[in-house]
């Protein structure tokens, strides 16, 4: 027993001291082995050492080891040795180091770290050095030639002719871009390559020849390395990189910038968009959207004192151009192939204005100089100056399904056939319908004597379990539409008077009018719906009818709201269909009641000799409030109203969209011009009202403010 004991100790006790073990060792090991600046330090030495240490090339060190980049470097009398897990520690010196890092380094370059030391080349006293990047750098230096960068698609070509010790001999100058062509010369001659086309050019012309079956590997991150340094590389007008590149669609890939972003995709290589052709492009969609990825990097658009201009990848063969005073525009399809034709920005027409615009076959675009329009059903040219026409008859229109497709994208587009652009403008006009709505609701609910002020709140016979009621005040069935009723649903909004409506329902009558505040007969009084039999406030003597006029046996509240200005003084007989009955009332000696009304014939209990009250002889309450004139637009509260000078219909319609057969007339009614893209509007006499383009007219300046619009001009 006891030696089973002894040896159970003895084994947790080895068990103890294994997992202690374990536990030491994964604790200590990270320490051990997570230490890149000593692995560093120790390849780096071992590399000056072998260059012979403080006697060799390099000299004596000069400093520590210090990281850079993804890597580390140290620095020594004559040289530096840089270093990286996967390159290893490599050293320059001299010409070829001072071109390193003029270029950026292994930091600021896109260069990587070297890939070997720095050794002779196969020319007669050649020194190079070969570097990290995807596109395989060398860095090639001469005494008579200096340091030069050799790489990518001419790095390949070069090595293909013989390299330094070939026909074309050494580099005599940094590569130079055209558009998507690069060029480098050397000693003997020079290589071109137009990344977009795939293929070489050389001087001498019969060695392109040699360079027909050359693959050249077509690398993203390489391609939108080279964009930069034809840009100008950190010193250009992208400056500093923000961020690593990423994914655009399936192939594609962009990388952002300080000052712009660079795009590729394989079929259009990388290229640079900046400033506002960036904003514009993005505000379009981007390489996303139907201008697709760019084609070219910008360039100068030839209009003095500044323009810029970038071709994109769409069918239709769309630019963007800018210019300081016109700002980004997209010219495209048969508006591009007429420009173009005739002479561009250089020519008669100059710069583009403003978008084009659609106006059912019709695409018209303004520029500085005149004005095109195209008829996508005729297939012609009319152009201001009309003698410009002449010259684009049977011109080939480029992407002509892309050209008549609505413009939503491309500003202001006049198209009412443009499914797009009539969902937009719903989103915009239903915020103002419901506020109309809101209001007459509101209001009718006052003027019929509500127990509540609030539209929302439960009546005071729910106002204990407000919470648990599926609020069921309005009738079942109050026509095609509930908040409007069925003439607002089939005409829109209007206004409706007494006078289209009877005053005092007949038996048997179908309520589908509108009283004044777009309500149906049957929701204009609450209480003579079947869903309030169980109302203690309304007689139930006909629940199922809603042609009775209910009798109310206890007073509504008093309602302390102010009347409008222009309210029509109500008639006997409409004041007293509104005043509540009571019952038993009692009357004066002349046969009159304390409210002045006739109970002559009636009995100590209110009844007359056929044992009805009071209501039977008198006429029933009509459904609506007396018709008076309110401006429901500007009648906001209960006791607010805001004079303004403007006749506005009530309930009338407080927006107009452009007109079909022309655009740019005023509609009747509707002097204010409003910019949904600015977010201005302008009134007749401002400054810009004339060139000013409507998206929206509304009938005052009071109702475009209240949309959101500030005053222009």
């Amino acid at each position: 027993m006891t030696r089973q004991l002894m040896l159970r100790r003895r084994g947790f006790g080895r068990w103890t001291v294994g997992l202690l073990g374990v536990a030491t060792a994964l604790l200590v090991s990270p320490v051990a082995t997570a230490q890149p600046d000593v692995d560093a330090g120790n390849a780096i030495t071992a590399t000056w050492q072998a260059t012979g240490g403080d006697t060799g090339p390099l000299g004596p060190p000069s400093g520590d080891v210090y990281p850079i980049g993804s890597g580390f470097a140290q620095n020594f009398a004559s040289g530096k040795v840089f270093f990286t897990a996967s390159t290893g520690a490599h050293f320059m010196q001299g010409a070829i180091l001072d071109k390193y890092e003029s270029l950026g380094g292994p930091a600021d370059s896109d260069l990587g770290f070297p890939t070997i030391d720095e050794g002779p080349g196969r020319a007669p006293n050649s020194v190079n050095s070969t570097l990290s990047a995807p596109d395989n750098p060398v860095i090639f230096w001469t005494p008579d030639t200096g340091a030069h960068v050799v790489r990518g698609p001419i790095n390949a070509a070069w090595d293909k002719l013989g390299g330094s010790s070939g026909v074309l001999g050494v580099p005599a100058e940094d590569e130079t871009y055209d558009g998507p062509v690069v060029t480098q010369k050397f000693t003997g001659g020079q290589i071109s390559y137009d990344s977009r086309a795939k293929t070489f050019t050389t001087d001498p012309a019969d060695l392109a020849g040699q360079l027909s079956d050359l693959s050249v590997p077509d690398d993203p991150v390489a391609a939108i390395n080279a964009a930069r340094r034809a840009a100008g590389g950190p010193l250009g007008p992208l400056g500093a990189s923000d961020g690593e590149p990423y994914k655009i669609g399936s192939d594609g890939l962009g990388q952002n910038f300080v000052n712009g972003k660079i795009f590729y995709s394989p079929a259009t290589g990388a290229n640079v968009v900046t400033g506002q052709v960036l904003a514009k492009y993005e505000s379009v969609g981007g390489p996303e959207g139907d201008l697709g990825f760019p084609i070219s990097g910008e360039k100068d658009g030839g209009v003095a004192p500044a323009s810029r201009m970038s071709s994109f990848a769409a069918a239709d063969k769309p630019v963007i151009f800018w210019t300081p005073d016109y700002g980004a525009v997209i010219v495209r399809g048969a508006m591009n192939a007429a420009w173009e034709k005739l002479g561009g920005a250089t020519g008669e027409l100059g710069a583009p204005v403003d978008d084009q615009t659609q106006n059912g076959d019709a695409i018209t675009q303004k520029f500085s100089g005149g004005a095109i329009t195209y008829d996508t059903a005729s297939k012609r040219f009319s152009t201001e100056p009309a003698n410009l026409a002449s010259q684009l008859a049977g011109l080939e229109v480029p992407g002509q399904q892309a050209a008549q497709a609505p413009p939503s994208a491309q500003g202001r587009a006049a198209d009412s056939g443009s499914g797009t652009h009539w969902a937009w403008w719903l989103l915009a006009i239903i915020p103002v319908l419901l506020v109309l709505a809101v209001v007459g609701l509101v209001v009718a609910r006052r003027r019929r004597g509500d127990r509540d002020d609030d539209l929302f709140a439960a009546p005071p016979y729910q106002q204990e379990d407000h919470d648990a009621h599926d609020y069921d005040h309005e009738p079942a069935d109050v026509g095609e539409d509930a908040l409007f009723g069925d003439r607002y649903a089939r005409e829109g909004l209007g206004s409706v008077t007494s006078a289209e409506r009877p005053s005092t329902p007949a038996e048997g009558h179908e309520p589908s009018g509108l009283d004044l505040w777009g309500l149906s007969d049957s929701a204009a009084d609450l209480s003579a719906s079947g869903d309030h039999a169980d109302d203690p406030f309304v007689e139930q003597d006909d629940p199922d009818s809603i042609n009775t006029a209910p009798t109310r046996v206890q007073s509504a509240p008093e309602h302390d709201f102010a009347q409008p200005d222009t309210a029509e003084e109500s008639t006997a007989e409409e004041l007293a269909a509104e005043e509540p009955m009571g019952e038993g009332l009692p009357s004066d000696e002349d046969g009159l009641d304390s409210d002045g009304r006739d109970t002559d014939g009636l009995d100590s209990d209110g009844l007359d000799s056929d044992g009805e009250g009071i209501t039977s002889a008198l006429p029933a309450a009509p459904f609506a409030a007396p018709v008076f004139e309110r401006d429901a637009v500007l009648d906001t509260g209960r006791h607010a109203r805001i004079d303004d000078d403007d006749d506005i219909v009530p309930m009338g319609t407080a927006l107009h969209l452009p007109l079909d057969d022309d655009p740019d007339a005023i509609p009747d009614g509707y002097p204010i011009k409003a910019d949904t893209r600015s977010g201005l509007y302008w009134a007749p006499g401002s400054a810009d009202y004339d060139e000013a383009r409507a998206e929206i007219w509304f009938a005052t300046e009071e109702i475009a403010r209240t949309n959101g619009f500030v005053r222009g001009g």
